[in-house]
């Protein structure tokens, strides 16, 4: 009877044994999800802030593209009204042509208006 109680004893304290070391790794696996969860989360956060990052720099992108573009349209349409004032002006004053690129504006200096004289033909100097 004896050896029996032996014997129990020893198989008690054997699944005691398995029993702790299998609380042990439970344990531990537990914390192992914790630790990988937590990652997770961490790594989806990371995705979401770098997805988001890439969506507002894509739309940065694009309106600067889209201010570049009005900004080029003005500069052609600018472009072309000068050209077209300047030719407007150069044909006021005969500087238009090689023909009358004697005629010149009146010089003005401060409020005083200076009038250049223009030149005469060459053919009213005897030159035939």
């Amino acid at each position: 009877m004896q050896s029996q109680i032996d014997r129990r004893e020893k198989s008690v304290t054997i699944l005691s044994e398995d029993l702790s070391k299998s609380r042990d790794k439970v344990e531990r696996l537990l914390q192992t999800i914790d630790e990988l969860q937590a990652s997770d989360s961490s790594s989806q956060l990371t995705a979401k802030r770098a997805e988001r990052e890439l969506r507002e720099e894509r739309e940065k992108s694009l309106r600067l593209e889209r201010e570049l573009e009005g900004h080029r349209g003005l500069r052609v349409e600018r472009g072309s009204v000068a050209r077209s004032e300047r030719i407007a002006a150069l044909s006021d004053y005969g500087g238009g042509s090689r023909r009358a690129s004697s005629v010149r504006p009146p010089s003005v200096i401060g409020d005083v208006k200076i009038e250049v004289p223009q030149r005469q033909s060459s053919l009213m100097k005897g030159f035939l």
